[in-house]
């Protein structure tokens, strides 16, 4: 394994990572999201409780000429998937929805973050649902946006 200093994206998915762990009942949470945390979700995640993961969607050249040289837009998804009763949907999605913004929109959850590296900020939110009723899940896609340094 190598000792290198990880990339930007790496740092911030890392980040990611350490704040919407702590995402659990136990922790005051609505939902046990964080249980189901992932860097590399894989088919088989089909089969598990709860998947959550965060993956970098796209870059791009920042909006404020003060950061265009040194810093890229980076536009982070954010997917969960919980389990759900058909009767529960709604109410499930909504507390996912609710448990991810909270986490990532508390005041420690900046010192998660490495310096150089912006608290990402929400953008938007669409339900995922399964293709039958039956599925016995829920998710959700966010998608927030960091900027990040180049290097």
């Amino acid at each position: 394994m190598s000792d290198r200093t990880p990339s930007p994206r790496r740092q911030l998915l890392l980040a990611m990572e350490q704040t919407l762990q702590q995402i659990s009942i136990e922790n005051g949470y609505l939902t046990d999201a964080g249980a189901g945390w992932t860097l590399e979700p894989t088919p088989g995640d089909q089969d598990t409780q709860a998947v959550l993961t965060a993956l970098i969607e796209k870059q791009q050249r920042p909006e404020s000429p003060s950061k265009v040289s040194t810093h890229r837009l980076t536009t982070v998804s954010v997917i969960a998937k919980v389990p759900a009763d058909t009767e529960e949907y709604q109410q499930v999605l909504d507390d996912l929805v609710t448990d991810i913004e909270a986490a990532l929109d508390t005041r420690e959850v900046a010192r998660n973050f490495p310096d150089g590296i912006q608290v990402p900020v929400y953008v938007g939110m669409e339900p995922l649902m399964p293709e039958k009723a039956s599925a016995g899940w829920v998710g959700v896609l966010l998608t927030y946006q960091s900027h990040i340094p180049k290097k």
